[in-house]
């Protein structure tokens, strides 16, 4: 099921702004696909509004520790969040380090725009260890996307740190049972036809756009790290997906 729902809360057919959009039969395809029609960098001045629609949505409101994506599309909300007096939590550039927390009320109004920036993230926020990230509770997870399909379906930029983020999150025990997955999306990037996914890919619950929110009818899922599908350079360069390695490995007979 698909709904819209504008400010006075109505339900509206999704728009077809993608007609031309056939399901692709590799995510590589359908990324330069959409690469070709959407004007992501000219978006810039909308996203402040995108950000303002997602302080009127019940799972930001409930939410005291919110995960968000680094991307320029989420800039004012993660300053939003701290400005609601909401925990954020960031991953380190390519996740290398793991996560930062930058607490909520520890950052001064005229820091702010800094602190949820990577250039940021060493000042002002902490560190977290694996064995910090249990009871972090995060509720809500932010990211933004190339494309989205009315099945919560994704299309992100190729390299998989959202999904492993959300992977790593749960493995450490740092998410709520019932948490939502939002994106920031803009109109034209709303696919009518599904999009290809991988068995890793992070259904979304929702998606944020400058004018109205839209809610998914998603499944139901378990974001897992799929050791199997993950190469020994990769595991090494996170450092908490190695940590995670070397003591599952311990552990095997």
């Amino acid at each position: 099921m698909l709904t819209a729902l504008f400010d006075e809360r109505t339900a509206s057919p999704l728009p077809c702004k993608s007609d031309r959009k056939k399901i692709m039969p590799d995510k590589e395809s359908a990324r330069a696909a959409w690469r070709s029609v959407t004007p992501v960098n000219s978006a810039a001045p909308q996203w402040g509004k995108a950000a303002e629609k997602l302080r009127n949505l019940q799972e930001y409101r409930d939410a005291a520790t919110v995960f968000a994506a680094p991307g320029k599309a989420l800039l004012q909300a993660r300053i939003n969040c701290l400005v609601d007096g909401k925990n954020l939590i960031m991953p380190a550039p390519s996740i290398r380090d793991g996560f930062f927390l930058v607490p909520a009320h520890r950052v001064s109004f005229k820091d702010l725009s800094a602190a949820v920036t990577y250039k940021g993230l060493e000042k002002y926020g902490q560190l977290l260890k694996n064995n910090t990230m249990p009871g972090l509770s995060v509720r809500l997870l932010l990211t933004d996307s190339l494309a989205v399909d009315p099945g919560g379906g994704r299309l992100g930029d190729g390299k998989g740190y959202f999904d492993l983020c959300c992977a790593l999150l749960q493995e450490l025990c740092a998410l709520q049972q019932d948490r939502a997955v939002f994106t920031f999306i803009l109109e034209e990037q709303i696919s009518r036809d599904p999009l290809p996914q991988d068995t890793w890919d992070i259904k979304m619950s929702g998606a944020v756009t400058p004018g109205r929110i839209i809610m998914f009818d998603p499944p139901v899922q378990k974001p897992a790290i799929l050791w199997d599908l993950l190469t020994m350079d990769r595991i090494r360069r996170i450092d908490p997906l190695w940590k995670l390695y070397s003591l599952r490995n311990k552990k095997l007979p």
